[in-house]
């Protein structure tokens, strides 16, 4: 690709100068998308698919990394594109326009208006991965029988190590000595390494708990369970590891966390002081399903306001973007929405203490759109507002 030339989606999500214009509001990046957009008006819903991603996957205050977007993009994308198979089964893989050698315009796929928005979404999703594919396979550690962060644990806890046992039928308050807070239910064990102040902040967890964890950047927290492991840098989160049950979870309360299978977290990462894995943010959870070996991230059956701060639900004659993005703030929950599509939509509506999903119910009815919970974002359909 040509220095600040842009043929495809991709090389939209792969552009550091794009990326500099979305997230950082960089003014040279905003001045030449601008004119990039009037000399190139046929692919503006190439932009406006891109900029919906990225928005989507760095809301709030929990931005995600590049290497956590490509993650998150790929997972939605194979979920959007899983929806109507059929759909797509006639269709060639590319974009909605098409283009010959010479640069002229062949025409569209033919994919009908009113799914447009969702086969972007898709394709998007997917492409932005590309970015740093390259970065992800040439650092990436492989696993392997000498590499597996769980054995090592293990060996480390084997001889001198802290237990908690919590046999009663309360919950019993823990508090390590890094500050850290735990709340061990009954029936659960909690083991650390006694070298735990001084080296790894790593457990092991048998049954349920909910930790508070005290945010140390160069010293992640770590806990494993007999099926997954879960890594932060400090944050709140509950996790459920039953040894006889047929499924293992972890809930965020607040901030973010990364969560692999047990099997596939390597001393690498658990000594690298960044998030891989499945990076799980506020009212996000993933279940593990235990027979089957699969990973599923979702929205928590009532998502909770995010934070203490207090939000105006009150709309009269606000733009629906507004109005998505207040919900998004408010709940911390990505969503993808097209600007475009809804730029001529508008809402009015007081809102107060009805449930999340309450209020989008109400939002999508007023504009006549849709909306479906996929990999945990929120995905909105919409054919726009007639005026």
């Amino acid at each position: 690709m040509k220095e600040q030339e842009f043929n495809s989606i991709d090389d939209l999500l792969a552009s550091e100068l794009f990326r500099k214009w979305i997230i950082d509001k960089d003014e040279d990046a905003a001045t030449f998308f601008s004119q990039w957009i009037d000399q190139n008006s046929a692919r503006l819903e190439w932009v406006a698919t891109a900029k919906g991603i990225i928005e989507a996957l760095t809301q709030n205050n929990n931005r995600l990394t590049s290497q956590e977007i490509n993650s998150e993009a790929d997972r939605i994308q194979e979920k959007i594109l899983s929806l109507n198979p059929p759909l797509y089964a006639n269709e060639e893989p590319g974009y909605l326009e098409t283009w010959n050698d010479d640069g002229k315009q062949q025409g569209s796929k033919g994919i009908p208006l009113f799914y447009r928005t969702r086969y972007v979404a898709g394709m998007a999703a997917c492409l932005l991965m590309i970015a740093g594919i390259y970065w992800y396979f040439s650092n990436k550690a492989l696993p392997a029988s000498n590499n597996n962060a769980y054995k090592a644990f293990m060996q480390e806890t084997e001889h001198k190590s802290f237990e908690y046992n919590n046999n009663s039928d309360a919950e019993q308050h823990i508090v390590l000595s890094d500050g850290s807070e735990v709340v061990l239910e009954k029936n659960s064990r909690l083991t650390y390494a006694a070298n735990f102040s001084s080296g790894k902040r790593e457990v092991y967890l048998e049954g349920n708990a909910f930790f508070n964890i005290t945010r140390n950047p160069e010293r992640p927290f770590i806990v494993y369970t007999q099926t997954i492991v879960t890594k932060v840098l400090g944050t709140s989160f509950y996790v459920k590891a039953n040894t006889k049950a047929e499924t293992a979870s972890v809930v965020v309360k607040t901030g973010k966390v990364s969560v692999f299978k047990r099997e596939n977290f390597t001393s690498t990462d658990a000594g690298s002081t960044t998030l891989k894995g499945m990076v799980v943010t506020p009212n996000q959870q993933v279940i593990y399903d235990i027979l089957n070996a699969q990973m599923n991230k979702s929205l928590v059956e009532k998502p909770a306001l995010a934070n203490q701060t207090t939000y105006n639900f009150d709309f009269d004659d606000t733009p629906a973007t507004e109005v998505f993005k207040t919900l998004q703030s408010a709940y911390g929950v990505p969503m993808l929405l097209d600007d475009e599509v809804l730029a001529s939509c508008t809402i009015s509506a007081s809102l107060g203490n009805e449930p999340f999903y309450e209020k989008l119910r109400i939002i999508c009815k007023i504009i006549n759109a849709t909306y479906e919970v996929i990999d945990g974002t929120v995905v909105i359909s919409s054919k726009g507002c007639k005026g």
